[in-house]
């Protein structure tokens, strides 16, 4: 079993724990369901949100299949000429060559970590949104408990839910509403 799946069987097991023992203190247990990728997908800010992280990608993607076109290049030129240069120059611009692959690769690995950093910070930001509104919901319908369904194999620990638990139209429908203020 790995880690996920351990999170996975101990979060069914508390909810479980807390289904079973919240009947006990006197009060009715309340539970609400959220699918926080249909809110991202559904919402006008999440679509913002979408499309300025494919735009920040795009543009460091050009960057790097510009350098990529460039090593293309400059290899081909290193086959073509590599007949008829001494060993030395050669050897020089196979070092070269290996120079610039290796900051490609290093220039690539960078892009990737700002690209997801970049993606964890503004996802972060909209989650916290998610969960203001959320919880404004829970409090006023008195919802004891909100769960994240997701449908993207993740290993989400809810198989099924009614659909009148689902509080994900109400977030979206409140998200966009405060977006548009």
């Amino acid at each position: 079993m790995d880690m996920r799946q351990g999170n996975d069987v101990l979060g069914v097991m508390l909810t479980f724990a807390m289904a079973v023992s919240v009947p006990a203190w006197g009060t009715e247990l309340k539970i609400g369901v959220v699918e926080p990728q249909k809110i991202l997908d559904g919402t006008k800010s999440g679509k913002k949100i979408k499309d300025s992280l494919a735009e920040y990608v795009k543009v460091r993607q050009k960057l790097i299949d510009q350098e990529e076109e460039d090593l293309k290049k400059m290899e081909e030129d290193l086959v073509k000429q590599g007949a008829v240069l001494s060993p030395e120059a050669k050897k020089e611009k196979e070092e070269v060559f290996r120079r610039r692959m290796v900051d490609y690769q290093r220039k690539v690995q960078q892009l990737n970590q700002e690209v997801q950093a970049k993606k964890k910070e503004v996802l972060d930001e909209f989650n916290k949104t998610i969960e203001q509104i959320v919880r404004s919901i829970a409090d006023k319908e008195q919802i004891t408990l909100v769960v994240e369904k997701s449908n993207n194999g993740s290993g989400s620990v809810i198989i099924y839910s009614h659909p009148s638990l689902d509080l994900t139209e109400r977030v979206i429908k409140e998200l966009d509403a405060k977006g548009a203020k």
